[in-house]
């Protein structure tokens, strides 16, 4: 087998050619500035890459720097993980070099695994043809299992931070990753133990881990997930890729088993549930995984702590509950049928991005005012006026407007329609045109051919290609009716007063009558005070329905009159 791998030479020699002078160099290398020393190690790998050396001396270079590599790419993560589209220039350029630097050393395990897979760097091209050769010899199948698992691990760590840049894994990297897993498989090593201390401690792992967690990430639909709910899925996909077994041919009876996971070695896709007839296809089975899933969200319920069951010190309740059911759906149960028949459509969309502006532009572009000017109020507007001498306790003039003291929200018509259903929808945009989006952004939409704007939630949002942007879009049914609300506390004292959305209920969609509300308004039975057409109603919230970065949509018990 030939990974296709660049001719080396010694025409350019990299600061370090063995692992002591690695070390030595990073001694020397600024490893807290991220930003310094990704570009001084991706210079290096790649002098490294090119440059002639004997395949054990070029392994331990790599093992020498992987774990360094590890922390500060996780630090430069931070840099654009969870940032709305399009990430700004130095977002873009940090997520670029982190992209870089994995492909460049899961290139650099590559050409090692190469050397006893291919016709580069002194190879014995006979192991792929005999892997009975690497399974009779107990060292040569350890080393081989070593950089097969080394490889695949590099990869799944570059996947993860594809998807920390809103991006999808292109059709290159599946077909290189079934390429390098055919290997291991033609070697009878995928499931050969294997010691990582970086990412699994004493723990042993396998190529088969690797090769399953990269599958795991991919079918979990990770663009979909907030940063740090990210974070936990890929520790979780890395702790339990072991758990998966592969097969040659589906199960005749998975009725007391998970749906496996279907995957066409020679195909340029990840692992999904669609079936395929080819000589190359192989099942995920994910039973011990399922049955693991399932443990852990029956004792969550029973009042177990996240961090008792390894689920990690930072996962918290209830959010690990819902993630676990979400994965368990995704890796275990099969695709999952959409409630509603989703349409294709090419028409033009406006489109509002965020409370303040869907608030000003659904209520006649007026400035957001008090309804009333209870004692709060006035104290506010009274201290507004004398530190930075706001006249927001007065009503603005035509002139004042024309000064631009009232902003004027743009509504943004160069979106696309590209598919709806009735509560949810998919919009696309040249990427560098217009306002940025990310997942919990509240947007409302209008589509050409109807009448008024719909308020939704932004699910998932997608760098495709170089110069598109694809947003999914679940959408709130019914007319939004914007509110003004405040809160009224237990000891009868009331808040400021706030934007807000009441939305009707929806009997065909069963959808209760519900409340739009800024993040953290929600309490179980808040009361509030909402002004709807001058008329207050006192409403009690009941539940939360769905949450964003910057809004909370709650259900509601009727306190009073006014609905």
């Amino acid at each position: 087998m030939n990974f296709h791998l660049p001719v080396t030479g010694k025409q350019q020699r990299p600061i370090f050619v063995s692992a002591i002078e690695c070390e030595d160099w990073l001694v020397k290398v600024p490893l807290a500035n991220a930003e310094l020393v990704q570009t001084m190690v991706l210079r290096q790998l790649d002098l490294l890459h090119r440059f002639t050396l004997p395949p054990d001396e070029r392994f331990a270079i790599l093992e020498v720097l992987r774990s360094p590599i590890r922390d500060f790419q996780k630090r430069a993560g931070r840099i654009y993980a969870g940032k709305a589209l399009p990430l700004l220039p130095p977002e873009q350029a940090a997520l670029e070099i982190t992209l870089c630097i994995w492909h460049r050393l899961a290139l650099g395990y590559l050409r090692c695994l190469d050397a006893w897979c291919g016709e580069h760097d002194g190879a014995a091209p006979g192991l792929v043809a005999d892997g009975t050769l690497v399974a009779s010899t107990p060292d040569l199948a350890a080393k081989v299992a070593t950089l097969a698992q080394r490889t695949l691990s590099i990869f799944a760590d570059w996947q993860v931070d594809i998807y920390r840049g809103k991006q999808l894994p292109e059709s290159a990297y599946w077909r290189k990753l079934h390429q390098i897993f055919l290997a291991a498989e033609a070697l009878n090593i995928t499931a050969h133990p294997v010691v990582d201390p970086v990412h699994h401690g004493r723990t042993p792992t396998s190529a088969l881990a690797a090769y399953g967690e990269c599958n795991l990430l991919s079918s979990a639909n990770p663009y979909e997930l907030e940063a740090h709910h990210l974070e936990w899925v890929a520790r979780w996909a890395r702790r339990w890729g072991g758990k998966l077994v592969m097969l040659n041919r589906p199960p005749d009876d998975i009725r007391n088993r998970a749906v496996p996971l279907c995957v066409d070695l020679e195909s340029d896709r990840p692992a999904g549930y669609v079936a395929n007839s080819s000589n190359s296809g192989r099942w995920l089975e994910t039973t011990a995984l399922r049955k693991s899933l399932v443990t852990r969200i029956r004792l969550l319920e029973q009042g177990r702590s996240p961090a008792k069951l390894q689920l990690g010190v930072d996962v918290t309740q209830p959010t690990a509950g819902q993630l676990l059911r979400l994965v368990l759906q995704r890796w275990c149960n099969g695709e999952t049928p959409r409630l509603h028949i989703r349409q294709a459509a090419s028409v033009g969309c406006s489109v509002i991005v965020g409370l303040d502006a869907v608030h000003n532009y659904l209520s006649g572009c007026q400035a957001f005012r008090s309804p009333c000017s209870d004692y709060a109020t006035l104290r506010r507007e009274c201290a507004e006026f004398h530190v930075f001498g706001f006249r927001s306790h007065r009503s603005e003039s035509a002139e004042d407007k024309d000064r631009g003291l009232v902003e004027k929200w743009v509504v943004m018509d160069d979106w696309r329609l590209l598919n709806e259903s009735a509560t949810g929808l998919c919009i696309a945009r040249a990427l560098k045109e217009g306002v940025r989006l990310g997942v919990g952004f509240l947007i409302a939409v209008k589509a050409k051919n109807r009448q008024g704007f719909t308020l939704g939630s932004v699910r998932w949002a997608l760098r495709d290609g170089s110069n598109s942007l694809s947003v999914g879009i679940q959408m709130f049914p019914g007319e939004p009716r914007p509110v003004a609300l405040r809160l009224v506390e237990s000891d009868g004292m009331l808040g400021t007063w706030q934007q807000g959305f009441l939305l009707p209920r929806v009997n065909a969609l069963h959808e209760p009558v519900s409340l739009v509300v800024a993040a953290g308004t929600f309490r179980i039975d808040q009361k509030i005070e909402v002004m709807v057409d001058h008329t207050l109603s006192v409403l009690k919230l009941s539940r939360v329905l769905d949450r964003g970065i910057e809004f909370e949509r709650c259900s509601l018990f009727d306190y009073g009159p006014g609905l």
